[in-house]
């Protein structure tokens, strides 16, 4: 698909009509607009991510050329993979990222609430027969999103449920991770488990990245996933600021830290000093 001729020719569609459906044509018609001279937090994520522009350009010109209805309520959805996307984005992108890669990307352009993906719960009844159990995506406003929530982020953060719901909020969770597979209920962290966690380390000074793992899988049980989960969510969690103020991801070199028999670039969790200074 040729992107920049078919964002042309968006431009001098006429959309006439008052319908959801028309509605969300004149939006996307204003979202590629503002693409098109971005400003603010939107020109920060075009010079600094040239990917995630791309893909969020190419989410809404595809939605405006094969969005569909009969589905959520009269808004148009695209029916897509994150494989078609990849493809539709062009041979550039290609070269430069890969399927993981786009489902991340895609993550953090629902969180920043550019876009979401479609949940069982944003049906109606009768949608819910006449739907495919398959990922429906809608794009939203751009005027609304809020860029600086994925701040410091890139197609490498790998972002979850349980994360996004303890950093900002369940319905924003269901609208990144949710699709129309997913019908069962999903767990956040336990926040007083949290805040026995966070307390801990204050009070031990610095624990070592999978010292704090242990840690965590103790004060958060409904969880039962393998390290490599509690490590990427140890990162999301410090890159949407819930510890801010009171914990900070570093090396055991740049930390405070010592006594550790580990080397100089194990990642270490310890206190920021204003906020250790608290708990004693």
């Amino acid at each position: 698909m040729n992107n920049k001729l078919n964002t042309k020719a968006i431009e001098k569609y006429d959309v006439r009509g008052n319908s959801k459906h028309d509605k969300d044509l004149k939006m996307i018609q204003h979202n590629l607009k503002m693409m098109k001279r971005p400003t603010g937090q939107l020109k920060t994520i075009s010079n600094r991510d040239k990917g995630m522009f791309q893909l969020l350009k190419t989410i809404n010109t595809l939605m405006f050329y094969q969005g569909t209805l009969g589905i959520t309520r009269g808004h148009l959805v695209l029916q897509s993979s994150a494989y078609d996307l990849y493809r539709a984005c062009g041979k550039k992108f290609i070269m430069n990222h890969n399927v993981d890669s786009v489902k991340n990307l895609i993550n953090l352009l629902c969180l920043a609430g550019s876009i979401k993906v479609l949940s069982w719960d944003d049906l109606t009844p009768q949608e819910r027969l006449n739907s495919k159990r398959k990922t429906y995506y809608q794009c939203l406003d751009l005027r609304e999103a809020d860029f600086s929530r994925i701040s410091g982020m890139d197609s490498n953060t790998k972002l979850n449920y349980a994360t996004v719901v303890i950093c900002h909020s369940k319905e924003l969770a269901d609208d990144t991770f949710s699709d129309m597979r997913t019908n069962t209920k999903r767990q956040s962290f336990n926040q007083l488990g949290m805040a026995y966690f966070t307390n801990k380390i204050a009070k031990r000074g610095a624990v070592t990245l999978q010292e704090a793992t242990e840690l965590l899988k103790e004060t958060q049980p409904e969880f039962d996933y393998k390290d490599k989960w509690y490590d990427e969510s140890f990162k999301a969690l410090f890159l949407m600021g819930y510890f801010k103020g009171q914990l900070k991801l570093t090396t055991y070199a740049k930390s405070r830290a010592t006594g550790l028999d580990v080397t100089g670039n194990t990642k270490v969790i310890e206190p920021v000093k204003s906020y250790a200074e608290t708990c004693f």
